[in-house]
């Protein structure tokens, strides 16, 4: 990574970090939707800056009325931890988390991944724990779990990862070149875990990553970027800056600057996928099919290298 790269993820980072307080004030100010009763208050009826007062009465349940993902049960509470998981994950997994120099010598060891995929696990549970004891939810209503049959749900994430992945690839085709001059690079660079990956011999090192971007990365990340900072966000912010804010963070913790602009609309893409399925088993099918993809392709590189260069042009 050069320090053009890490200069860049600092600076998407600081963006997020700093237009939250800002995403707040204008919902307050020029989004917030106005009651609808003059005699039965609600939570969106009280005084601005009502997000900052925790000893808020919990907000209605699920209106009949409402469209998409369930947003009426967060509270104010909530947005105090969603805070603190963005600067948690901030200091754990991005651009904070690394040093350009010795990202140079990263290596990969089956501790290394059993210690990333407990990483992973852990904080997934940490949030199910909080969401579930803490604050008493049903994790099967909140997320939808059950809205389709299970056996639907690999097809509603193939009917999304399939053409979103298509024109996710276009428009990075379109908008590496620029992302190259900005940066000052001749070739885009890949992902640490990605060179580290391809040059390690050891088998269990690589069945350890391929459940860690199967299982653990999936279930921890759409835990946490779709179904609660999204959820959260797009409860207290416009419906525009949830999606953008949390989609550009989980382009900025995965560390690749040439990667922040495909991540960043696959989170969209994410985002899109349990808005309308209105279950975050979808998009957790759709990363993990993803990641699988891409790990299999990675892993046979050399392979499928030597076929295309036989295809005579």
């Amino acid at each position: 990574m050069t320090a053009a790269e890490h200069h860049l993820l600092l600076l998407a980072l600081a963006w997020i970090l700093v237009s939250v307080p800002l995403a707040l004030l204008a919902w307050q100010v020029w989004f917030r939707p106005r009651p609808r009763h003059a005699i039965i208050p609600h939570e969106d009826a009280l005084p601005a800056w009502s997000f900052l007062d925790v000893s808020l009465p919990p907000p209605l349940p699920p209106g009949a009325g409402e469209t998409g993902i369930p947003l009426r049960q967060w509270k104010a509470a909530d947005g105090w931890v969603a805070l603190g998981t963005v600067l948690l994950l901030s200091l754990l997994m991005g651009p904070m988390a690394i040093d350009p120099e010795s990202a140079k010598a990263f290596e990969l060891s089956p501790r290394m991944m059993t210690v990333q995929l407990a990483f992973q696990l852990g904080m997934g549970g940490l949030l199910l724990f909080y969401l579930k004891v803490g604050r008493g939810f049903n994790l099967v209503r909140i997320f939808g779990l059950k809205r389709q049959p299970l056996p639907m749900v690999p097809l509603w994430a193939l009917g999304w990862i399939l053409p979103g992945t298509i024109a996710i690839l276009v428009l990075t085709g379109l908008t590496m070149p620029f992302v190259l001059k900005l940066l000052g690079l001749k070739e885009a660079s890949p992902q640490m875990i990605v060179t580290a990956l391809q040059a390690t011999p050891d088998a269990l090192t690589k069945w350890l990553a391929v459940l860690s971007v199967g299982i653990g990365a999936p279930f921890m990340e759409e835990l946490i970027f779709r179904g609660f900072l999204y959820s959260v966000a797009r409860r207290y912010t416009h419906w525009t800056y949830a999606a953008l804010g949390s989609s550009l963070f989980f382009g900025v913790v995965h560390a690749n600057a040439m990667s922040l602009l495909p991540l960043t609309c696959l989170g969209l893409l994410f985002t899109a996928a349990y808005e309308q399925s209105k279950n975050l088993l979808v998009p957790m099918c759709m990363h993990a099919a993803f990641n699988l993809c891409q790990v299999a392709i990675m892993f046979n590189l050399p392979e499928i290298t030597k076929h295309l260069e036989k295809i005579p042009h």
